[in-house]
């Protein structure tokens, strides 16, 4: 006799009111006599492929498919590979699930069938998003189910390119104990989609629910087991939409792609710097300074605005921020009070980076520090000019990596004045470039020494 858990497939000789393994109660069952006789014999191999030395294998069969959107296939190395799943993750009402029927329609339209399996809505909710979204694609085939069963049999009747599943803590293997979203489905359902999608070669999107912390839902064996992991990131106050990579089996990690929610569905930002700075002034205002952040191996360049007040002696200074690293600002704060004896200590200080994108890089210091004098002093930093550069605690200004993709990016949008590093000067026609070595310097180079 041998019992198992319901939640996490822990298996014992003996029963236990509480799994030792997930801390479930009252999860274990007595197993199946013939389960247990065909356990450890059972065929577990994927692709069922023959042995053979990898210079014998052709590279030809691995051609990726168009999404249909360039900056979606960036972020992803070149496009679908055949054989690949990704996991895809947001909050609720991000946009996932409209980003995925838009690329559905698209592979539908342009390379073969689509089934999109739906957990969570029915067929006519599908239908009202992809009208709104003007899909009305011939071959991509919509399933309201949450049966693995039934899943595998559409995956049999349609054979589609790409198969989407939302989302993937809906569906249920009626072979197995638990509940939909239980640790031990979601592992069961996971494999059995991943060997499919492995043996019959086509694309697999599992969307998963992600936790308050932000982080995927369900084990973390999920998230090993796929090959491709993206966060949909962004705010329901914004329309900015950053699709980010956190695993890339096939293509470079932490690549982003930049989307604009607009009414007919995700509009692609091929030039995020262009987009960030829309709303940037010609003529410079205190306590503004645009720098160049590093998402990816893309470099961006966005607007960092401060706004320096005194309190007037009544109630405990404020720091707030938004885009930037609070602990960090502290740090620098307390840096510009040390190293330039400058007193902030009895003002509110604010910080935002314009457009809704995060930039928790080091190299967002130097340009902080700008900022937060610009509006303590309240003079203009000069039109024209981009600063770079991590601030260390004596208050030296160090170098940050990728300088010259940072620079060029600057130099692409018009800026003819850098700030930036002593250590890594760089040349740049066209471009004044002015190393500094400490945030005295840099503060001098702008003018508001």
């Amino acid at each position: 006799m041998a019992f198992a858990c319901s939640e996490c497939g822990h298996r014992s000789v003996k029963w236990f009111g509480r799994c030792p393994s997930c801390g479930a109660w009252d999860a274990f069952r007595e197993e199946p006599e013939e389960a247990r006789k065909t356990g450890k014999t059972k065929d577990r191999s994927w692709l069922g492929e023959e042995l053979r030395p990898i210079t014998h294998i052709d590279l030809a069969d691995v051609k990726r498919l168009p999404s249909g959107m360039a900056e979606f296939d960036r972020l992803l190395g070149g496009g679908l590979i055949p054989g690949g799943v990704i996991l895809f993750g947001g909050e609720p009402g991000i946009g996932k699930s409209t980003l995925l029927l838009q690329i559905a329609d698209s592979v539908a339209r342009n390379t073969g069938n689509v089934l999109y399996v739906s957990g969570e809505e029915s067929e006519g909710q599908v239908k009202l998003r992809a009208s709104r979204l003007d899909v009305d694609s011939e071959r991509l085939f919509v399933l309201s189910e949450q049966s693995l069963q039934r899943v595998v049999e559409a995956i049999e009747t349609v054979s589609p390119k790409v198969l989407i599943i939302d989302s993937i803590q809906t569906v249920v293997s009626d072979g197995i104990d638990g509940e939909a979203g239980s640790v031990r489905q979601l592992r069961e359902v996971s494999n059995e989609l991943t060997r499919l999608t492995k043996s019959k070669r086509f694309t697999t999107f599992l969307v998963g629910h992600i936790t308050k912390d932000g982080a995927f839902a369900g084990p973390k064996t999920v998230e090993h087991l796929v090959d491709v992991a993206l966060y949909l990131e962004g705010s329901r106050g914004e329309d900015v939409r950053i699709l980010r990579s956190v695993k890339n089996r096939f293509g470079a990690t932490n690549e982003v792609a930049v989307f604009r929610m607009e009414e007919a569905g995700m509009r692609e930002i091929a030039n995020p710097s262009s987009f960030f700075l829309e709303g940037h002034r010609e003529d410079p205002r205190p306590g503004s300074v645009v720098m160049p952040v590093l998402e990816g191996s893309r470099p961006i360049l966005v607007e960092l605005q401060a706004l320096v007040s005194p309190t007037g002696g009544f109630g405990v200074p404020q720091r707030r921020c938004t885009g930037l690293d609070i602990n960090r600002v502290l740090l620098l704060l307390a840096v510009i009070e040390k190293r330039m004896a400058v007193h902030i200590g009895a003002a509110d200080v604010y910080l935002s980076v314009a457009g809704g994108l995060e930039a928790r890089e080091r190299a967002s210091d130097l340009a902080a520090v700008a900022a937060i004098i610009s509006s303590l002093r309240d003079r203009a930093i000069p039109a024209g000019t981009v600063v770079v550069g991590e601030v260390g605690l004596s208050g030296e200004v160090r170098a940050v990596r990728r300088l010259n993709e940072r620079l060029r990016e600057a130099a692409k949008m018009g800026y003819d004045r850098m700030i930036v590093p002593g250590t890594a000067a760089q040349r740049l026609d066209g471009v004044e470039i002015v190393p500094v070595g400490s945030i005295e310097d840099a503060l001098s180079e702008l003018e508001l020494g």
